[in-house]
């Protein structure tokens, strides 16, 4: 390699850097650009949008974002906003409206797209625009799924939110399923469809373990004290997943019809159904437990002893029983744990 050769080298790899260099800068510009005109656009319509959203009879809205050079992009975001904060955005017939006409088609075009992150946002923008004439589309996407990544989870909590409770059974498919997903099934359904697959659920007529814990879960986490009775007969199974759900749910509820049924569970050889029991104690203020929480906070377990002495605070007395514990426990451990919550007690008041 001669001196010649070494200096041309040098000089074209220079010019590919800055030729380089150039082009980004101009993709750089053009994309501010874009989106400068983008906020302006928004800016512009945002008055007549919101005219139109509480008077849809207004149509100085419709003839302005008809004539908007990004009108699908700008129209997105303004909807994207307004069901962000508006509470009835899901029954909004403007909202439809908007979106079946000027959405429709582009969402349709991207849920083809190679791009994974285009795909991803479009359905998301479905399920919050609530764009029901896209179902069908959806629906063979669904079909035509084979793996339950993250792509077909939200294709299924999209779905859902359509009302389509087929969900649950296409869910059924995948032994893999995770039990966050069957919860977020379960809360996008409509409360007497919802109420329908609770039901069905308990009864676990698809014979399906993680729906029925997502079940019992979903009800404790939303209060629907019409199923305790059935939640309580769960306390008996033979499953022990289950009975911790059960009781889980419990707690949630803040209610059981008789507080003998917690008895077995305080000597469980399941720490968690220990544990659980004892939140239970607590948040009822069951005082026939109190001598049961002061065996228990010399568990085995942190997390018994834990929940042991938390659950004996929430009682009038609990300052002066955990005072008590504190000094003359038999267990070490009960007795620091005692002092650790009197303190944090006397912080509180202080």
């Amino acid at each position: 390699m001669n001196i010649y050769f070494f200096w041309v080298l040098i000089a074209f790899l220079f010019l590919g850097q800055l030729i380089l260099l150039l082009a980004l800068s101009l993709r750089k510009l053009l994309i501010n650009k874009k989106e400068q005109t983008i906020s302006q656009q928004y800016d512009m319509l945002s008055e007549s949008f919101s005219s139109y959203m509480m008077d849809p009879t207004d149509n100085g809205f419709i003839e302005e974002i008809s004539l908007a050079s990004d009108q699908t992009i700008v129209l997105e975001r303004l909807l994207n906003h307004y069901v962000a904060v508006s509470k009835g955005s899901v029954n909004s017939p403007q909202v439809a409206q908007l979106t079946e006409k000027y959405l429709t088609e582009r969402y349709k075009k991207q849920l083809q797209r190679n791009n994974w992150a285009i795909r991803m946002n479009t359905l998301y923008f479905i399920e919050d625009f609530h764009m029901k004439s896209l179902t069908p589309l959806l629906k063979e996407k669904l079909h035509k799924s084979l793996r339950l990544d993250r792509e077909t989870q939200q294709l299924i909590r999209t779905l859902t939110s359509l009302n389509e409770p087929m969900t649950l059974s296409v869910l059924a498919r995948y032994v893999d399923a995770p039990f966050r997903l069957y919860i977020d099934v379960l809360k996008r359904l409509e409360l007497n469809i919802q109420l329908e697959e609770l039901d069905a659920a308990l009864k676990n007529e698809q014979n399906n373990k993680v729906l029925k814990y997502a079940a019992v879960s979903y009800i404790g986490m939303t209060g629907l004290l019409e199923f305790l009775p059935r939640i309580e007969e769960e306390l008996l199974s033979d499953d022990e997943e289950l009975r911790i759900q059960a009781l889980k749910c419990i707690q949630h509820l803040q209610y059981i019809s008789s507080p003998s049924l917690l008895t077995p569970f305080f000597h469980s050889t399941s720490w968690q159904e220990r544990m659980f029991a004892t939140r239970i104690v607590g948040k009822l203020q069951l005082s026939r437990y109190q001598e049961v929480l002061s065996e228990l906070l010399g568990d085995s377990v942190w997390w018994v002893r834990y929940s042991s002495a938390e659950a004996l605070t929430q009682f009038a007395d609990g300052d002066i029983l955990l005072s008590h514990l504190s000094e003359n426990h038999p267990d070490r451990f009960a007795r620091d744990m005692a002092t650790q919550w009197e303190a944090s007690l006397l912080g509180s008041e202080e």
